[in-house]
């Protein structure tokens, strides 16, 4: 499937994004180590089903907006999600994989008349993540966000090569193997110096209050807080970053009529190993 080059003008930044197929639009945000292509194979089910399918570029992940990631905390990104929802029609279904499910769950809690239907892929809704944190077990998997945190040493290791990216990958999701193609891409994105510092920045904020935006601080007891709106919430029963037994517990962060459901045979990337039964389950509850 091609995808066309857009740009989302909003009044927060202007997004480029990918974007397909025609109908009611479905909004899709990606996470680290990745790009909104990873959405492809889901996006060809979807414009197939007769929605419109936009991909965009998180702040600071493409080329015109790498300078503008003064602010990066979830916040921040979930605004930025919101904006894009206005600038689109007001209302739309959204999709967040990773980074992009935490700024979808933020979205529900924070800006519910920006969300139609939500879907979460592979992480949980952010109170439920932030217990996870007192797991030893889950500190070890998620050893990367701790190694983020220590300047120096952190853009050390991602200067040297791409090794630890395809780590992430290949334990996160054991059962995927990798276009070779989409993995140079991935490579190529993640050796740039400009994105190197960018993706610090997003993890550094989880810790450092000075990278979090005061003009959106009013929002930070309602992002963090359940959504009043349900939620999707799919996760992978091979999943070697957020272990899924945390998924059983979700339904305590989250609003009546939500739905938790780990689907087995997948990892981390539920979407791209298994896009036609993500598809069904996501069109679903669209409809």
């Amino acid at each position: 499937m091609d995808f066309d080059e857009i740009v989302v003008r909003t009044d927060r930044l202007d997004f480029p994004a990918l974007a397909a197929g025609d109908g009611p639009v479905v909004v899709c945000w990606h996470g680290f180590p990745d790009h909104p292509l990873t959405f492809a194979q889901l996006a060809e089910h979807l414009v197939a089903a007769g929605r419109r399918v936009v991909m965009p570029f998180l702040r600071g992940f493409h080329p015109n907006t790498i300078d503008d990631l003064t602010y990066s905390d979830g916040i921040t990104l979930a605004a930025d999600a919101a904006a894009v929802a206005a600038a689109l029609g007001g209302t739309v279904d959204m999709i967040g994989h990773d980074i992009g499910a935490g700024m979808v769950a933020r979205v529900a809690a924070a800006w519910p008349e920006r969300l139609n239907r939500g879907v979460t892929l592979a992480i949980p809704p952010p109170p439920t993540l932030a217990t996870t944190l007192w797991d030893p077990a889950q500190q070890q998997r998620l050893f990367y966000l701790f190694l983020f945190a220590v300047e120096g040493v952190a853009e050390a290791v991602l200067r040297k090569d791409r090794a630890l990216i395809d780590h992430l990958w290949s334990t996160w999701s054991p059962s995927l193997r990798l276009d070779d193609a989409y993995r140079t891409w991935i490579h190529k994105m993640y050796g740039d110096e400009k994105y190197i510092a960018n993706v610090l920045k997003i993890y550094r904020a989880n810790f450092d209050p000075t990278r979090m935006d005061p003009a959106l601080a009013e929002y930070a007891t309602r992002t963090e807080a359940p959504a009043s709106k349900p939620l999707l919430v799919l996760g992978g029963a091979e999943d070697g970053c957020i272990d899924p037994k945390f998924f059983a517990s979700a339904h305590e962060a989250l609003a009546p009529g939500s739905e938790v459901e780990v689907l087995p045979g997948v990892g981390h990337f539920l979407h791209l190993e298994q896009p036609g039964t993500v598809a069904a389950r996501v069109l679903d509850w669209f409809a």
